[in-house]
């Protein structure tokens, strides 16, 4: 999945971060990072789960893909453990919401959907929370090495058959003959 698309929605839906949106590559969870615009929100890619493969004669699988914000919120206020800064989580919340939930990263993906959050870290200075998203994604025949094969076979002109005639013949036909008979008040 391309994360970019992603990162542009927080940008121009989410203006709690004030553009401060940023990739995997620029995501640290250290102190030593130095100092940090906060807010701040990471877009970084999680796991991708394959379904089974749903056919025998061509290909067809689903496989839903997942990437989480990673938000950084200024938790200086919540020094004497308070939960002012841990209110502003649900509001995150449902601003990211707004910004991602229903939208389609490109046209071979479904929908995003919400797939859960969690709390990373928190310190005297910064709270860490990660909000799970997931999107579903069908690789079918087009995208794979099967089609690219058979694209490059010649086309199909000419078939050759041998077959045994029971009547008239040249040879043994070798079939037996079989009856059922079958009663119609069954």
């Amino acid at each position: 999945m391309k994360l970019s698309p992603i990162i542009g929605a927080i940008r121009g839906r989410c203006p709690f971060f004030a553009n401060n949106v940023s990739g995997a590559a620029e995501f640290k969870n250290l102190p030593e990072t130095g100092k940090m615009l906060l807010p701040a929100a990471y877009v970084i890619p999680v796991e991708d789960i394959a379904g089974e493969q749903k056919t025998q004669t061509d290909y067809w699988q689903v496989i839903k893909e997942g990437f989480s914000v990673v938000v950084v919120l200024d938790n200086t206020r919540d020094e004497r453990g308070q939960a002012a800064s841990y209110d502003v989580v649900d509001t995150v919340r449902a601003e990211l919401w707004k910004g991602l939930l229903g939208m389609r990263p490109d046209e071979d993906s479904d929908i995003i959907v919400y797939a859960g959050g969690q709390l990373l870290d928190m310190d005297r200075g910064r709270l860490y929370y990660q909000f799970d998203f997931t999107c579903d994604r069908e690789i079918n025949v087009e995208d794979t090495r099967q089609q690219e094969e058979l694209d490059s076979l010649d086309d199909f002109r000419e078939i050759g058959i041998n077959i045994d005639y029971i009547d008239p013949g040249d040879g043994p036909d070798g079939i037996i003959e079989h009856h059922t008979e079958i009663n119609p008040s069954e």
